[in-house]
């Protein structure tokens, strides 16, 4: 019962650009809460926008059970392997929050998690930009297949198929440039990729 509350009250923090309802505020279990945004890795700052949110309902938070319930999330939050995973999410780390003793080791995997996301999106926009190539590619084509249906009417006159022959001239120099660009596209996202696999082996993930 305990694990679901948090999970509930988890879904509509991160869902939720206010913090807290008037109701929800009334009806606040301050320690769960301080545990979900322990566990969540919010910052300090979290219980503020609370206090703000239910001096509507003029409610105030209870601190203790807050705080208390935070540190419990935070020892959830700081272990080694979610810092690893908040690094590659590209999330801040939070690390300032954590216990002490577990902040070493919580920095440590997360600047690893760093280096997977700064790889990860470049492959991921090499990708994008070789998909956008081949897609420009793909109407170029189209368009010069239309070019040639057009070319085919016999009664078209020598200033239209003047403009057409140029335009398909223009298109297959384009298509050698795309071509070219593609090949180097794709070798650099090659090599990338490559990276990446290579640094999640040695970090053994």
């Amino acid at each position: 019962m305990y694990k679901s509350s948090v999970i509930a009250i988890s879904a509509f923090l991160l869902s939720s650009c206010a913090s807290l309802s008037p109701e929800q505020c009334k009806n606040a279990d301050w320690r769960q809460i301080g545990y979900t945004d322990g566990a969540n890795g919010e910052p300090s700052a979290r219980l503020q926008q609370h206090a703000s949110a239910c001096a509507k309902a003029d409610v105030k938070p209870d601190l203790e059970a807050y705080l208390s319930g935070r540190m419990e999330g935070l020892l959830s939050y700081c272990q080694p392997e979610n810092g690893f995973e908040v690094g590659r999410r590209g999330r801040p780390d939070s690390v300032g929050d954590c216990p002490p003793h577990l902040r070493a080791p919580f920095l440590d995997q997360y600047r690893q998690g760093r280096e997977i996301n700064g790889l990860e999106s470049q492959v991921q926009n090499l990708r994008n930009m070789l998909q956008n190539d081949q897609n420009e590619a793909r109407r170029n084509d189209r368009r010069m297949d239309d070019i040639r249906n057009e070319l085919r009417r016999p009664n078209l006159s020598p200033e239209r198929r003047t403009t057409l022959l140029n335009e398909i001239e223009r298109l297959l120099d384009r298509r050698q440039d795309a071509g070219r660009r593609q090949l180097a596209i794709q070798r650099d996202l090659d090599i990338a990729e490559d990276r990446l696999r290579f640094r999640l082996r040695e970090m053994r993930r």
